[in-house]
């Protein structure tokens, strides 16, 4: 698959990072910052996804049952609406990935929000193909607590959980929450990646994360959370923000344009194809009536008739008449040489007058040819006679002559 290209819209809309990245997460292109509008030249013939502020997507979970993308869509307003402080009416619902619990995953937006991202890379000339919260680019490790921090905020998610994001809380904070929540039960590991910008604030509790578990372990996001959000996004499932009336529309004049060269050979051969077929038919016709014609004029000559039809009763009517006598025929004697015959004897050549049929057999041996001459004496309708019996290269080339009795 080709890469795709990330993008990942700052807090104001109008500020951008992107990249593009492999489909296994590897990094493919140099990270570039800067207005969104710079980023139109990299999105041009690539798959386009745009990563948006976590603080302004829910990321949860759902008990829903077993139904269309489009009917869950319908479901999921209602199953959440007591524990959302929104009206559902303006708020936007995305139905990912199952979890191994059977509860879906569910992200939610409000509408506004949505609209405007949507505006914001349309005035840059941008179509995404996919809109995901940025916390979706958090993994989700067995066992462990995966932090990742950023300024002021701290991403997280418990293994087998939705991820979260918290602005302005102490890492001490944020573990309370988490484990207030029961999300740490099970978890023996914490690995954290931190930038720049939250190394100083984050530091000293880092430094104190190993009391909280078994192992734990901080790095540095020396290129920043960008790099690892998308990079998970990309190797894995995630709920799309696209989702019902937000569903990009295809653009299949775009789509096809990488295939126009493609296309146009394809017609041309399909065309090429259909004028060869016509050529060719056109001869078949021509050669077939000519046949016709040299048909019509032997059966004139041959037998008076001046149709195929005609020729052929005419012909059977003879074939019949030659058979029904008292003398054995041509085809009489033709049909007894064949029953006499084995699949490995060949006739070199053959030749019939009055009543006598000679015979030119390639055979095995010399007993092969006597037990040929044999047969036929047996229908007691033929006196066979060997006239020659002679070593070849293929075996022993054997003349005969066969005489038809008067029955």
């Amino acid at each position: 698959m080709a890469d795709s290209l990330f993008i990942r819209l700052g807090d104001d809309g109008d500020q951008a990072a992107w990249a593009t990245f492999a489909p296994t997460g590897q990094l493919t292109s140099s990270v570039a910052r800067g207005p969104l509008s710079a980023a139109r030249a990299a999105a041009e013939g690539r798959r386009v996804i745009v990563l948006v502020s976590g603080m302004d997507v829910i990321t949860t979970q759902a008990a829903l049952p077993a139904a269309s993308p489009a009917r869950l869509r319908q479901i999921v307003p209602f199953s959440l609406e007591d524990s959302l402080a929104d009206d559902v009416e303006t708020l936007a619902f995305a139905v990912g990935a199952r979890f191994e619990s059977g509860a879906a995953a569910v992200a939610i937006v409000a509408k506004t929000r949505i609209a405007g991202w949507l505006a914001s890379l349309a005035a840059a000339g941008i179509e995404p193909h996919a809109l995901y919260s940025e916390t979706e680019g958090v993994p989700d490790v067995p066992a462990t607590l995966m932090l990742l921090l950023e300024g002021t905020r701290v991403y997280g998610r418990c293994s087998g959980r939705s991820a979260f994001v918290l602005d302005g809380f102490t890492l001490r904070q944020a573990l309370d929450a988490v484990r207030a929540e029961g999300a740490l039960e099970g978890v023996k590991r914490a690995v954290a990646y931190v930038d720049q910008s939250a190394r100083p604030r984050f530091q000293a509790e880092l430094a104190k994360l190993p009391d909280e578990f078994e192992s734990a372990e901080a790095k540095l996001a020396a290129d920043g959370l960008f790099v690892h959000f998308a990079a998970t996004i990309a190797q894995r499932s995630a709920t799309n923000l696209l989702q019902g009336s937000y569903a990009p529309k295809s653009n299949w004049l775009e789509l096809a344009k990488p295939w126009r060269i493609a296309a146009s050979l394809l017609v041309a051969a399909g065309a090429l194809a259909l004028v060869l077929q016509a050529a060719e038919y056109w001869s078949l016709r021509r050669a077939d009536g000519a046949l016709g014609e040299q048909l019509t004029a032997s059966c004139q000559r041959l037998v008076g008739a001046n149709r195929a039809s005609q020729c052929d009763a005419e012909v059977q009517k003879r074939l019949r008449s030659m058979s029904t006598g008292t003398r054995e025929t041509f085809l009489s004697t033709l049909d007894a040489v064949a029953a006499a015959r084995n699949s490995e004897m060949r006739v070199g050549a053959l030749s019939y007058r009055n009543q006598t049929m000679d015979l030119q057999l390639l055979v095995a041996n010399v007993d092969e040819l006597d037990a040929f001459a044999h047969s036929l004496e047996q229908t007691r309708r033929f006196t066979p006679s060997i006239e020659s019996a002679n070593q070849s290269e293929g075996g022993v080339e054997g003349r005969l002559q066969v005489v038809g009795a008067t029955r």
